[in-house]
């Protein structure tokens, strides 16, 4: 009996370490909704996992001493906001410690101006000093390309003026020539003409004014009227030809135009 006693159902609950463990919930079902998703989103399995992302964050956004990390300003942040962002991505501390180089022939004052307009702009040295070598190699194709294109526009119209006057050609650029000297148009004087007139146009001009006046009237004064020379003036020039020694090389090795030059000078200086 007593065995079979012990056999029968009481009814009492099994023991406790029978019974079927109860469902675990996750770390983080007691954060907002919001947070939760974000958990799951990114994967983190512990909040180990959570704080190593956000320590690789800051990191990745240099963080500073403070714990403060770059924060991008807002739309109406003001220059000093915007100085800060551009001090921590490495903007030297004044314009004077970017090494810019400079493009050939600018002014001291272009390369300060640029330095200056680098640093309100927020840039730091390698892209300061990166700009400004793109810029300097741009302007000078650019003006390799214009130089190119002056030279070929010369050409052209070096071609047009030699079937325009034919045989008279070589007289006319003389004339021009003479006239220039005369003027004393120097080399400086005739490239800003050529720049305005056009080569063509510079070369009309002057041998218009050479054909014009005569070979005679660039010397003595007799009929050029305002251009001529009188005879006091004459004398005064081949005192300075004497004593230039690049013209007397040339009169002494018989270069023509300065055999020429001398004979009307003479005849203009000394009438009788």
């Amino acid at each position: 009996m007593d065995n079979v006693q012990g056999s029968v159902d009481t009814g009492n609950p099994a023991p406790a370490g029978n019974q079927a463990p109860a469902p675990q919930g996750q770390w983080f079902d007691s954060f907002p909704e919001d947070v939760r998703g974000t958990v799951q989103t990114k994967g983190w399995a512990s909040p180990l996992d959570a704080i190593q992302s956000y320590t690789n964050l800051e990191k990745f956004l240099g963080a500073d001493k403070s714990g403060r990390g770059l924060v991008i300003p807002k739309e109406d942040a003001t220059p000093d906001e915007w100085g800060q962002v551009y001090d921590k991505l490495g903007r030297p501390t004044s314009p004077d410690q970017y090494k810019i180089p400079a493009p050939e022939g600018a002014p001291p004052e272009f390369v300060q101006a640029a330095a200056g307009k680098f640093h309100e702009l927020g840039l730091n040295a390698k892209q300061a000093e990166g700009l400004a070598a793109w810029w300097n190699q741009q302007a000078e194709t650019m003006s390799g390309a214009q130089q190119t294109q002056t030279a070929q526009a010369a050409e052209i119209e070096m071609a047009q003026l030699q079937q325009e006057w034919g045989k008279e050609f070589d007289s006319n650029i003389e004339a021009g020539r003479r006239a220039a000297r005369q003027f004393g148009a120097d080399e400086a004087i005739l490239s800003k003409m050529e720049g305005a007139l056009g080569t063509k146009g510079m070369l009309q001009f002057f041998a218009k004014i050479g054909k014009g006046m005569g070979e005679d009237s660039f010397v003595d004064g007799s009929n050029g009227g305002k251009f001529g020379m009188s005879p006091e003036a004459a004398r005064v020039r081949i005192g300075q030809l004497k004593g230039d020694p690049a013209w007397s090389s040339k009169y002494l090795s018989g270069d023509a135009d300065a055999k020429t030059e001398l004979e009307r000078l003479m005849r203009a200086g000394y009438p009788s």
